[in-house]
């Protein structure tokens, strides 16, 4: 069940990936910034709502987790491809890695607080606090100011754009190995760490609260590896930060799910978010580098095709642990990640270099 509401989450990713993309050359940027927050506030708040009077039901989640996927897929595409024009070429790996620290922030605290307030407050509370989050969000994005050409949108047939996009990845190798390690790491290593709470229940025995502090390590890891990319990270490096990045997140959640002591399992966690601010802070920049900003958002797109690909490493994932065991299974998975990985630094061995 966990990993099947993991899956549904990504599963618009996959659909409306490379149709956001070519969307948002057409459409003013904070237009569907601002849309997309007041739909998510109101589904929210509704799902509190119903969870307060209590006739929440399991399909009700499933469908919040669908429009969280949407969400998602809005926040990947639109927002940063404004975060990349509004930023200079030289300024746009440190831009990059600023979001990706905030993120990293996020999952510092959102775990933290998030289980103490489902410990306290229950479903009721957790949904009306999102909720009341995206309304925040959106009186932010109101007194955004973009640049006049980001609200400029082409009159080409949407599926054109999409095959000029499609066209332009796989003639770059770098953009097209980019794409291919964020597949890999969300089929295999990204997938496992969706099931990071299952394991402090079932393994570590861990209450909601414990548990929140368990997956905030990971965050702290990777907001302080954010930084440090962002203050002394040179761009000639940005590559090898990716690349390396995915294999130190792959190793630690690898050695995660064979740990049974607690303060062990924090340190992975910590540990792996520094590859994770590796991953996540280059998957982006690297693309917005090597990509012409008429095509970012096209190319944007199939980067979260590529994110969407996720519940097939999560049925996979879940498969895996029914039949082997949760600790087997997980183990299994996290292998096959690995070698993978690894195959794909020979194929693509200019991840593993500075760039000139």
């Amino acid at each position: 069940m966990v990993t099947a509401l993991l899956a549904v989450r990504m599963v618009p990713m996959v659909v409306l990936g490379s149709l956001a993309g070519a969307i948002s050359d057409r459409y003013p940027t904070l237009t569907l910034l601002s849309i997309g927050y007041w739909i998510l506030a109101i589904f929210f708040l509704g799902l509190g709502l119903l969870s307060w009077i209590g006739t929440i039901e399991a399909w009700h989640i499933f469908l919040g987790a669908f429009v969280t996927g949407i969400g998602l897929t809005l926040d990947n595409v639109v927002r940063r491809k404004a975060i990349g024009e509004v930023a200079v070429e030289k300024t746009l790996g440190p831009a990059m890695s600023l979001d990706i620290t905030l993120l990293m922030l996020a999952m510092l605290l959102g775990p933290l607080f998030g289980g103490i307030l489902y410990e306290n407050t229950a479903l009721t509370g957790v949904y009306w606090s999102i909720g009341f989050c995206f309304i925040l969000a959106y009186m932010m994005t109101r007194r955004i100011i973009l640049p006049s050409s980001v609200g400029a949108h082409k009159k080409n047939n949407l599926l054109s754009e999409i095959k000029e996009g499609l066209q332009y990845a796989r003639s770059n190798r770098v953009v097209l190995a980019t794409l291919m390690i964020t597949m890999i790491m969300n089929v295999f290593i990204l997938a496992l760490y969706g099931l990071v709470p299952v394991v402090g229940i079932d393994i570590l025995r861990l209450n909601p609260s414990l548990n929140g502090i368990l997956l905030s390590a990971n965050g702290l890891g990777g907001f302080v590896g954010a930084l440090l990319i962002s203050i002394y990270g040179p761009q000639r490096q940005y590559r090898r930060y990716y690349f390396w990045g995915s294999i130190l997140l792959s190793l630690a959640i690898l050695s995660f799910i064979l740990s049974s002591n607690f303060y062990w399992s924090l340190i992975l966690l910590a540990v792996g978010g520094f590859g994770l601010a590796g991953f996540g802070t280059m998957q982006v920049t690297l693309l917005l580098i090597e990509t012409p900003s008429h095509l970012r958002a096209r190319v944007l797109g199939l980067l979260t095709v590529c994110i969407g690909t996720g519940p097939i490493g999560s049925l996979h994932v879940g498969y895996m642990a029914e039949q082997f065991g949760t600790v087997n299974g997980l183990t299994i998975v996290a292998v096959e990640g690995i070698i993978v990985m690894i195959i794909a630094g020979f194929v693509w061995p200019e991840l593993r270099k500075p760039s000139s």
